[in-house]
């Protein structure tokens, strides 16, 4: 077992505590309408805005930017927490789009990443990629190497896009090179922290007819696929598209926050 050296453990809780304060100064939800920069890429980095976000939800536990330019919106999201990222790669994100909420529908729905029926997402280490030694140059080749070698296999795990409430999508799935124009992407920073993309076009969310520009919106970090249940043994586990036994896990904090979705609604109104 590895044992913290005690310089790591007297700055451990400075780095948790300024992460928090970090979190507690931003919003819950999003109030400013944010024009996104010229060179906004959906790649699964948050240098174009310097990487600081517009709230941090405690619901959903995920930092997130909504941001617009003449034609798309996008959708940036990141997570440095190990339980929220497995959740997120594993069931997907969904953003619901409503103009009026009275008239369901005239809702888009739109989920990243989400997996054919006989697919199962991805898993990685998050907790101890590698094994740190006291040279921090041969540490921070290990974190590159790991960051890399997982950012290849998610571009080609991450391939589908799942859309509802646009006609043009009849099977509700789109791939991530599609010509509608939507796009995603998800990727690893040298830290392991996730940060999700979404871009979709304007052209295709229904705005309030008295409010031009003007949405309501609910995002909602996803639950599993199918039903949870528990056997015999306490274990909680789902049945997959494909009809096989996906294991969860005992019912513990962790698990059973990855078995539920969670999710918090707001309004937008396009930057100009």
């Amino acid at each position: 077992m590895k044992i913290l050296n005690t310089s790591f453990k007297l700055l451990l809780p400075a780095l948790l505590l300024t992460v928090t304060a970090n979190a507690q100064k931003l919003p819950k939800i999003q109030t400013a309408s944010v024009l996104a920069p010229a060179n906004t890429k959906v790649d699964g980095k948050t240098t174009e805005f310097g990487n600081k976000f517009q709230a941090f939800n405690r619901t959903t536990e995920v930092y997130y930017t909504l941001s617009n330019s003449a034609t798309k919106l996008y959708l940036t999201i990141q997570s440095n927490e190990r339980r929220i990222v497995k959740k997120v790669i594993a069931n997907g994100i969904t953003l619901t789009i409503m103009a009026d909420p009275k008239q369901s529908k005239d809702g888009l729905a739109v989920t990243f990443p989400t997996y054919g029926k006989s697919e199962r997402p991805p898993f990685y280490n998050l907790r101890n990629p590698y094994l740190e030694v006291k040279d921090t140059t041969v540490n921070n080749a290990m974190a590159d190497s790991v960051m890399n070698t997982y950012n290849t296999d998610l571009t080609s795990r991450l391939k589908m896009i799942g859309v509802i409430g646009d006609p043009n999508v009849p099977d509700s799935t789109l791939s991530v090179f599609n010509t509608e124009g939507f796009k995603a992407a998800g990727r690893f920073d040298h830290k392991l922290a996730f940060t999700f993309e979404l871009a979709i076009p304007l052209s295709l969310i229904k705005f309030a007819a008295d409010k031009p520009g003007y949405f309501k919106y609910t995002l909602q970090v996803n639950g599993p696929p199918g039903d949870v249940q528990t056997d015999g043994n306490n274990q909680l586990y789902y049945i997959a598209g494909d009809g096989s036994r996906v294991n969860i896990g005992w019912p513990g904090p962790d698990n059973l926050g990855f078995s539920n979705p969670t999710s918090f609604s707001g309004e937008y109104t396009l930057a100009k």
